[in-house]
């Protein structure tokens, strides 16, 4: 049985007449304990992929024809910082709170540290004041 792959592509019996195709060797047959796979455009015989063990897996090197290990990438973890409220009702606090201040929030142990832009606003015209 003759076989035939397009650019590269899993090997067929049948072509169409598109440029691209050509011939390769029968597929091999697999000793015991090993697996025929077509891998970049060739025909390789190798052990079957490991079990993946927790933070690892296996991934098949060509360039090795081997098996390598490799380690899960590692994020830092969210950060969710829960919802927090500020109210002010003394005009004196008001006033001091305008501008651009750091203001310190403490989310657990981690202080958080903002800087706000407060507009003041007239509440019979609803002028605003920066």
């Amino acid at each position: 049985m003759t076989l035939y792959s397009f650019k590269g592509h899993y090997p067929v019996e049948q072509i169409d007449n598109n440029k691209g195709w050509y011939e390769v060797p029968a597929k091999p047959e697999a000793p015991e304990g090993k697996e025929v796979r077509w891998e970049n455009a060739e025909w390789v015989v190798r052990d079957p992929k490991p079990e993946d063990r927790p933070g690892f897996q296996w991934n098949w090197n060509h360039g090795e024809m081997a098996w390598v290990e490799c380690e899960y990438a590692v994020t830092a973890p969210e950060v969710v910082l829960p919802d927090f409220s500020l109210v002010i009702t003394d005009s004196d606090a008001i006033s001091n709170l305008i501008g651009s201040e750091p203001i310190t929030f403490v989310a657990g142990s981690d202080a958080i540290s903002l800087v706000i832009d407060f507009v003041a606003s007239d509440s019979v015209t609803g002028a605003a004041e920066a």
